[in-house]
């Protein structure tokens, strides 16, 4: 088939739409999943758990920017900017997460969610942590990744 990764991307975006929009809608973001689902294919070999790995982190670490920002926040106006220059350093600091760009898309993914959601808690252990619904969005979309490519195999 001439343009079997982009039938099998259909598909596959069809099944987690629908999976992220009706049977887990209150436990994942189906745009997380997309973005995980587009760092797969920017991670190589083995990028499963690669593209998970990295997506935690960046995720991780926004939510230390919201931490560390509570702490800075004598120095006013300048306590988001540096909380966050910080964290993004971060990004490119651990050995075992050498996928800038995965770990940079976990990182915004997580970060623009804590801005627009005014019911989310860093440090809560339920899915009100936006580390955690994140998370669980950054897994599926991965699996996503490649199960459209696996299917792309399939189709030829």
């Amino acid at each position: 088939m001439k343009n079997a990764l982009g039938v099998s991307l259909g598909i596959c975006a069809l099944v987690w739409t629908y999976i992220a929009l009706f049977v887990l809608g209150d436990y994942v973001q189906v745009w997380g999943g997309f973005i995980a689902w587009g760092a797969y294919f920017t991670v190589g070999k083995d990028a499963l758990p690669k593209t998970i790995t990295a997506t935690i982190y960046g995720s991780v670490l926004a939510a230390i920017a919201v931490i560390l920002h509570g702490y800075l926040g004598v120095i006013g106006d300048l306590a988001w900017p540096v909380a966050v220059g910080i964290t993004v350093w971060g990004l490119t600091a651990l050995p075992k997460c050498p996928n800038i760009p995965a770990n940079v898309f976990g990182y915004a993914a997580t970060f623009g969610f804590m801005l627009l959601a005014s019911n989310m808690e860093v440090l809560a252990t339920d899915f009100s942590n936006p580390v955690i619904m994140m998370s669980v969005s950054f897994v599926l979309g991965s699996v996503a990744g490649l199960a459209s490519e696996k299917v792309a195999g399939m189709l030829g």
